[in-house]
C-alpha cells in the first residue's frame, strides 16, 4: 500500500509461501534509498502460508481496517516513505542479511489512489509485471488475508453459455454451446454441468427441470473444456434455459451459473391429438408403447400421421383412415400381442408401428400431423415420474406438454392405464407438511437397514398411493400397495432391506397405525448428511429435511446405530434443535412415539416452559426444554435471552426473529460458548418488537438447569 489516502498509513504485507513457520527475529527491510531497517529483534514467526503486515503506523492501520480481524497478524516497524509516482523497491532480509525477496515496482503496475497492490500468484515471478494488480477488494485491500487476485485453489467457471440458431423456428435443433474453465490452482475431479429447461423463469433451476448433464472426471488447472448440448425445438414463445456448475469443492460459485433467454418462432397447428400416457420402463413381457388422446370435439383420423423420439428417424402411425373420436384413446405400441397379454381387459384403438426404443432416463416423444407439423411433444426424464412398470402419466391433457408438473407416475392398480383414463388425473394434491420425516437411520449397526419414517400429523386419512421418498437422485416409493390409507398420527418407515426386523423384531407385529415398507429399490443414506424429501403423485414437495451428522446429541461417543429423531413433529423440518439422537435402548423407535418427544404446553401464559426443571446432561432423559410464548401483536420481531442470577448474559435464543402471535424455542442448556450450563436457576427474558420499532411487550420466566439424581 504505497499510496493510501493517509500518507503516513503506508504498509506491505509479507507472505510465508513454505510449510514451516519462520522467525523474523533481526529480519530487515529497505526501499530505494540505502537505509535498512530492522523489522523487528524479539523472536516473531509467520507461521506456515501466513501473512504479516509491516506498517508505518499501527493505530491507523487497525483503525482503517477495523471490520478485519488483524490481531496479531501486523508489526509496525521503523519506516521509509514508499514513492508514489515512480519507480520504487521494497527489499526483504533475513537475520544473516542474505536478500529474501524484492520487489521493483511501478505506478503502471497498479496499486493507486487508496488501492493497494496485489500479487497474483505467490509462488510467480516477483518483478513480472503481469503477476500484480491492483487489489478489486471491496475494501480496496486485502491486508492480512489471501489477496482479491490470487486464483483459489478450487474455482470452477461457466464462462460461456450459447444458443444458436439465434432465431430458432419450430422444428430446429438447438444447440447450447457451453465452455468451462478450470480457473483453480488444483486438478478438479467429478465437475459437474447441469442444464435445465426454466419453465417458470425464476432462474432457479430444479430438479425436474433438468433436461441434459456432463461430467468432466478430471480437470487440470488452467484448461477449458467445451461442450454442446442439442434440444429439439418443439413449441414457439419464449424460452429460458439455465447452465450451472456443481463442485462442492468450488470457492468461488459466483461464476458457476448462467441464464439464457431465446424465442423461437413458428406455429404449431393444433388438430386435438396429445400424447396422454408413455410406457418408457415396462416389464417383461410388455413391451414400450404410448398414449394419444383426441381432446376435440370431432373425430380425428390417423392416416398419415408420424412419430419420432430423440433420434432423426421419423414413423409413420398408419397409413390407414384409422379415426379416434372425442375425449377418447388410442395406444401406438411396439407389439400389440404384449400389451394384450398384460392388459386383457384392453378394448379400443391399439396400433402397432415400427420402433425406435425409448430412453429409459430421458427421451423425446414427437407427434407430427399429416401436414408435417409438430402437433405436440413432450420432453420427458424419469424425475417426472414412470419407471419399471409403471407408466408416465399426463394429469391434464389441456396442460403444458412440457411441465413437469404436469406428469406423474401412473397409480393404477394394474400399473398404467391404457385406452382409458389416468389414473393420476382423480388424485388429490396435499399440502407441505401434511406428512412429515420424522426420524432417519442413516448409520445402522453393521448387517442392520437403513430407514426413514413418516408421520401424519393431520387428523385425516392421506391416500398415499403415487406418494415418493427422493433421497440423493433415487426416487422409491412411499408404499408397496396400491391403495394406500395413512391414518391420522399413524407411523410408516421405509427401510431398506428385511434386516430391520432383526433389530426391532416388534415391526413383525403391526397395529392399524404402523406400517413398514422394505424398499424394492435400494438407497443408501450418506453419513455426513443430505437432502431427504417427499412428493405426492402429482409431484407437490410435501416435507424435506437436510439433516446432518452435527444433529446428533454432542455427548455419544458414537452416533453409530443411534436414529435421528424429531422432538416435535409440527415443528419446522430443517431446524437442528428440533432434532437429537434416539435415547430408546435400540438406538430408535420406527412405527413408535420418538423417545425425546416434546409436546408443546398448552397454558395460556406469557411464558410457558416445559420440562422445567430439564437436565441436559448426556443420559437422553429431558435433555431440552421448550418455551413457549403468546403475544399479543399478530406479527413481531423476537428476542430471547438467558440470564444467570447475577444478571449475565449467558444464551441468546432468538434475536430479532421474525415471529407471528405464538411460537416455541427449544432450548439445550448450553450457553453461547456451546458448553453445558451450571445446575441452577436461569432467567428468560424475552422482547417483542413491533414493525415500527417499539418494544410492545416483554416478559421473563425462570428455567432450571438440574442433572438426573
Amino acid at each position: 500500500m504505497y499510496a493510501p489516502q493517509d500518507a503516513t498509513n503506508e504498509w506491505f504485507e509479507i507472505y510465508n509461501n513454505s510449510d514451516n513457520s519462520v522467525s523474523l527475529r533481526n529480519w530487515k527491510w529497505k526501499d530505494a534509498t540505502a537505509t535498512i531497517r530492522t523489522i523487528t529483534t524479539q523472536n516473531l514467526t509467520i507461521p506456515a502460508r501466513g501473512f504479516l503486515i509491516l506498517c508505518q503506523d499501527s493505530v491507523k492501520l487497525k483503525t482503517l481496517y477495523n471490520t478485519l480481524n488483524l490481531s496479531g497478524k501486523f508489526i509496525q516497524t521503523p519506516w521509509s516513505a514508499l514513492n508514489n509516482t515512480g519507480g520504487d523497491n521494497v527489499i526483504l532480509f533475513d537475520s544473516s542479511n542474505v536478500r529474501i525477496d524484492s520487489v521493483n515496482y511501478s505506478t503502471s503496475w497498479g496499486g493507486s489512489n487508496n488501492f493497494s497492490l496485489e500479487r497474483i500468484n505467490p509462488s510467480g515471478l516477483s518483478n513480472q509485471q503481469s503477476n500484480w494488480g491492483s487489489s478489486v477488494n471491496i475494501l480496496k485491500a486485502t491486508p492480512a488475508f489471501q489477496n482479491s487476485l490470487t486464483p483459489l485453489a478450487y474455482d470452477i467457471a461457466l464462462t460461456k453459455f450459447e444458443i444458436t440458431p439465434s432465431n430458432p423456428q419450430v422444428g430446429d435443433s438447438l444447440k447450447f454451446n457451453f465452455t468451462i474453465k478450470n480457473r483453480g490452482l488444483n486438478t478438479a475431479n467429478n465437475v459437474l454441468l447441469e442444464i435445465y429447461n426454466d419453465l417458470n423463469f425464476d432462474s432457479v433451476g430444479y430438479v425436474d427441470e433438468l433436461i441434459g448433464s456432463f461430467l468432466i472426471n478430471s480437470f487440470n488447472s488452467g484448461d477449458s473444456v467445451n461442450y454442446t448440448f442439442t434440444r429439439y425445438a418443439s413449441d414457439s414463445g419464449t424460452k429460458q434455459f439455465i447452465g450451472k456448475i456443481l463442485f462442492p469443492q468450488d470457492e468461488d460459485t459466483l461464476n458457476n451459473k448462467l441464464v439464457r433467454r431465446i424465442s423461437i418462432g413458428g406455429i404449431i397447428i393444433s388438430t386435438g391429438l396429445k400424447i396422454n400416457e408413455i410406457m418408457y420402463a415396462p416389464v417383461s413381457p410388455e413391451r414400450e408403447w404410448f398414449e394419444l388422446i383426441n381432446t376435440t370435439d370431432k373425430p380425428v383420423s390417423l392416416a398419415n400421421w408420424k412419430w419420432k423420439d430423440a433420434t432423426s428417424t421419423l414413423r409413420t402411425i398408419t397409413t390407414q383412415n384409422i379415426f379416434v373420436q372425442p375425449d377418447s384413446y388410442v395406444v401406438i405400441c411396439e407389439d400389440s400381442a404384449s400389451v394384450r397379454q398384460v392388459h386383457p381387459q384392453l378394448s379400443g384403438n391399439l396400433i402397432q408401428t415400427s420402433w425406435s426404443t425409448l430412453n429409459n432416463s430421458a427421451d423425446d416423444l414427437i407427434l407430427i400431423n399429416p401436414n408435417s407439423v409438430t402437433e405436440d411433444s413432450v420432453s420427458y426424464r424419469s424425475s417426472w415420474g414412470g419407471s419399471s412398470r409403471y407408466s408416465l402419466e399426463r394429469i391434464n391433457p389441456d396442460g403444458l406438454s412440457n411441465d413437469s408438473a404436469n406428469w406423474g407416475t401412473s397409480v393404477s392398480c394394474y400399473f398404467s392405464t391404457p385406452n382409458a383414463e389416468n389414473s393420476i388425473r382423480s388424485i388429490i394434491s396435499y399440502n407441505p407438511g401434511d406428512v412429515v420425516i420424522n426420524e432417519i437411520m442413516y448409520d445402522p449397526l453393521t448387517g442392520n437397514a437403513e430407514w426413514i419414517e413418516l408421520y401424519n400429523v393431520r387428523n385425516f386419512d392421506i391416500k398415499l398411493t403415487g406418494w415418493k421418498f427422493n433421497e440423493s437422485s433415487t426416487f422409491i416409493n412411499v408404499t408397496d400397495t396400491c391403495e394406500f390409507l395413512f391414518k391420522p398420527n399413524s407411523y410408516l418407515v421405509i427401510s431398506s432391506d428385511s434386516t430391520i426386523l432383526n433389530r426391532f423384531p416388534y415391526l413383525r407385529n403391526l397395529n392399524v397405525n404402523q406400517s413398514l415398507v422394505i424398499s424394492e429399490t435400494s438407497f443408501s443414506l450418506s453419513n455426513e448428511g443430505e437432502p431427504l424429501k417427499i412428493y405426492d403423485a402429482k409431484n407437490n414437495l410435501i416435507d424435506s429435511v437436510y439433516y446432518k451428522s452435527s444433529w446428533h446429541n454432542s455427548n455419544l461417543s458414537s452416533t453409530k446405530g443411534y436414529s435421528l429423531e424429531r422432538i416435535n413433529p409440527l415443528f419446522p423440518s430443517n431446524d437442528a434443535s428440533n432434532w437429537s439422537s434416539s435415547t430408546d435402548i435400540l438406538g430408535g423407535t420406527p412405527c413408535n412415539r420418538n423417545s425425546i418427544y416434546l409436546d408443546i404446553p398448552n397454558e395460556n401464559t406469557t411464558i410457558t416452559i416445559s420440562p422445567n426443571p430439564f437436565s441436559p446432561d448426556g443420559d437422553g432423559f429431558e435433555e431440552n426444554t421448550i418455551i413457549s410464548y403468546k403475544l399479543k401483536s399478530r406479527f413481531a420481531q423476537v428476542r430471547a435471552k438467558i440470564y444467570d442470577t447475577k444478571g449475565r448474559l449467558v444464551r441468546t435464543l432468538l434475536n430479532n426473529q421474525s415471529s407471528g402471535a405464538d411460537g416455541n424455542i427449544i432450548f439445550n442448556g448450553l450457553g453461547d460458548d456451546g458448553q453445558r450450563l451450571r445446575i441452577g436457576i436461569y432467567v428468560v427474558f424475552l422482547e417483542a418488537i413491533n414493525d415500527s420499532g417499539g418494544v410492545i411487550e416483554t416478559a421473563k420466566s425462570t428455567v432450571v438447569v438440574a442433572v438426573k439424581l
